[in-house]
C-alpha cells in the first residue's frame, strides 16, 4: 500500500514539474512577444513624434539676434525688433551661458486676434495674438528665456528661475515694503541694518530648522499658525493643538509648525527679495558670473552668491540693502483741494449714517 502511494506521489510531482516547465516556457514566450510589441509601438511613436515636429515647424520663420533664436510662423508680429531689445539684457545677465539659446529657441505661434477665426487644434510653443506691440513682446521674451535651469538646490532656494529684471525698480520697491511689513523679526532686523537679519530673512544660513531663525518669538509663531494655517490645522487630529496654540501655548504652535511638510514653512520674504539679490550678484560678477553660479552646484547658497559676485557676502548684502532702501515707494501726496473733497464726502456719509434708524434714540 505504501509502495503504491509512493509511486503515485512521484508521478504527481513529475506531472507538476512538467506543467511548471511548460508554464515557464509559455511565460517566457509571452514576455518576448510583449517586448517585441513594445519595441514596435515605441518605434511607431517616435516616428509619429518626429513627423509631428516636422509638421509643427513646416512653413515657419527663424529669427536670430545674437544667440537669441525664435522659430515662428509668418505674421505681422514685430518679433525681430523685440528680439533686438531683449538680447542685450539677456546677454548681460547670462553672459557666455546665453549661447545656449542657439540650441534652445523660442517657439512662438502667432494667431489671429479675431476670436471668431478658428485656430488649429494642435500648436507647439507660446501662442500669442499678432496685434502685440514691441514693448509687450520684449517683456514676453525676457519673462520666458529658455535658458537651462540651474540645479534643484538653487531653484529650491530662489523659488523660481533666474530671469532678467524686467521692472527692477518696482520689484525693489515691493521688497522694501516686505522688509517693513513682514511678520518676521529677521526681516525687520535686516531693514534696520543688521546683516545677520538679512542672512536669516534671505535664507542664507544653512541650518536644519529655520523656524527659530525666521520666527524666533512666540507671538510670531502664534500669528503664523492662526493667520496662515488656521484652516489647514483645523482637522480632528490637530484641532486640540490648534486650540492650545490659540490659547497661548507656544509649544503647541511650534509643534504644529514643525509638522508642516518639507518646504511648507513660509519664508520671511518672497521670491522678489531673493531674485533681486541674485540679479545683483550676477550684475557685479560680470559675464562669467552666471557660469560660476551654475558650476558651483552643491555648495551653500551664500558661497555660490559670493562666487558669482566675486565680493564677500556682507558686501553683497550691504549693497543689496542699500538698493532696496533707495527704492522706497514715494508717499502719495493729496492736493489741498483733495483734502476738502475727502472731508466733504466724510461729512456726507456721517450725516447719512446718523439719519439711519439704528442710530436714533427712542
Amino acid at each position: 500500500m505504501s509502495s503504491t502511494c509512493w509511486w503515485l506521489s512521484l508521478l504527481s510531482l513529475a506531472g507538476t514539474a512538467a506543467l511548471h516547465g511548460q508554464s515557464l516556457a509559455r511565460l517566457h514566450a509571452r514576455a518576448d512577444s510583449l517586448a517585441r510589441e513594445w519595441r514596435r509601438a515605441n518605434a511607431v511613436a517616435n516616428a509619429i513624434d518626429s513627423l509631428e515636429r516636422v509638421r509643427a515647424l513646416a512653413g515657419r520663420d527663424t529669427i536670430r539676434v545674437g544667440a537669441l533664436t525664435i522659430v515662428t510662423n509668418p505674421s505681422p508680429l514685430p518679433l525681430r525688433e523685440a528680439a533686438a531689445r531683449a538680447w542685450p539684457v539677456i546677454d548681460s545677465l547670462y553672459g557666455a551661458e546665453a549661447h545656449q539659446l542657439e540650441q534652445r529657441p523660442y517657439a512662438i505661434v502667432a494667431v489671429d486676434p479675431d476670436t471668431t477665426v478658428q485656430r488649429p487644434p494642435i500648436q507647439s510653443g507660446i501662442e500669442i495674438t499678432w496685434d502685440r506691440d514691441v514693448a509687450s513682446l520684449t517683456w514676453l521674451l525676457l519673462a520666458n528665456v529658455p535658458i537651462g535651469r540651474p540645479d534643484t538646490g538653487w531653484q529650491n532656494w530662489l523659488g523660481g528661475p533666474v530671469l532678467p529684471p524686467i521692472q527692477a525698480d518696482v520689484q525693489r520697491a515691493g521688497v522694501y515694503v516686505q522688509l517693513v511689513t513682514a511678520p518676521s523679526q529677521a526681516a525687520r532686523r535686516c531693514f534696520l541694518g543688521d546683516l545677520s537679519g538679512c542672512r536669516d530673512a534671505l535664507d542664507l544660513v544653512d541650518t536644519a530648522d529655520p523656524l527659530p531663525r525666521w520666527y524666533p518669538s512666540a507671538p510670531e509663531r502664534r500669528s503664523l499658525v492662526l493667520k496662515s494655517f488656521g484652516s489647514y490645522f483645523d482637522r480632528e487630529t490637530q484641532r486640540p493643538a490648534l486650540q492650545a496654540c490659540a490659547r497661548g501655548s507656544d509649544s503647541a504652535c511650534t509643534q504644529l509648525l514643525h509638522s508642516l511638510p518639507p518646504g511648507g514653512l513660509p519664508k520671511p520674504v518672497t521670491y522678489d527679495a531673493r531674485a533681486t539679490l541674485a540679479n545683483l550678484a550676477l550684475r557685479l560678477g560680470g559675464r562669467e558670473a552666471y557660469h560660476r553660479l551654475v558650476a558651483s552646484a552643491g555648495r551653500p547658497i551664500a558661497d555660490r552668491l559670493v562666487s558669482a559676485a566675486s565680493v564677500p557676502v556682507d558686501s553683497l548684502l550691504s549693497r543689496w540693502r542699500a538698493e532696496i532702501l533707495a527704492a522706497r515707494p514715494r508717499p502719495v501726496t493729496l492736493p489741498a483741494r483733495g483734502v476738502w473733497v475727502v472731508l466733504g464726502w466724510t461729512a456726507l456719509f456721517t450725516a447719512c449714517g446718523l439719519r439711519s434708524s439704528r442710530w436714533r434714540v427712542s
